[in-house]
């Protein structure tokens, strides 16, 4: 199996009757990478490029365990998930002040696209939508964020994903995706 190439192991993957499952051997991962998932899946916050190699296992094993993880890949937006009531009100301060910051320096996006994308943020805050885009302009806003929905989220979210982090800790293998 080892001396295939990818495109064969493509063709079998996709061959009926056959179901492959995807393992993640934390052992084998590099500390730095191991390191950075983890601190990823406790904050609930993934972050990184689009290319990012943590941040692709990030995602998919905050899917696989059902953990609500805000998403991050550049510092002018949030994809926010899983809002609380007591969150909203914070986040949409913070979103407000980046909003007026920013306006203070760009009076001429008063109108158009950012304003829609300012006024659709504070709509699904104020719905508690529980996954919506947050465009933001400050550096800093993207963080105070993430740090407002990993203080203001359950203790059974918390418990799952240090649970989680503490399988990454570990060295048996995770079964990630079954296809």
């Amino acid at each position: 199996m080892n001396d295939m190439n990818n495109n064969e192991r493509g063709r079998i993957t996709g061959m009926p009757g056959t179901e492959t499952t995807v393992t993640l051997y934390p052992q084998r991962l590099t500390a730095r990478m191991r390191n950075s998932i983890i601190r990823m899946i406790e904050a609930r916050a993934i972050t990184g490029g689009w290319s990012s190699q943590a941040r692709r296992l990030a995602e998919n094993i905050a899917e696989k365990f059902n953990i609500q993880c805000s998403v991050t890949n550049s510092y002018r937006g949030l994809r926010v998930v899983g809002v609380t009531e007591s969150a909203a009100p914070l986040v949409s301060e913070v979103v407000h002040a980046d909003w007026v910051a920013w306006l203070l320096d760009n009076p001429e996006y008063r109108t158009g696209y950012y304003r829609s994308q300012y006024e659709q943020t504070m709509r699904s805050l104020e719905n508690l939508d529980q996954n919506f885009y947050c465009n933001l302009q400050c550096k800093d806003s993207g963080s105070k964020v993430i740090a407002i929905l990993a203080e203001h989220t359950t203790q059974e979210m918390k418990d799952k994903s240090k649970a989680v982090a503490d399988l990454l800790r570990g060295t048996e293998p995770i079964n990630i995706v079954t296809f």
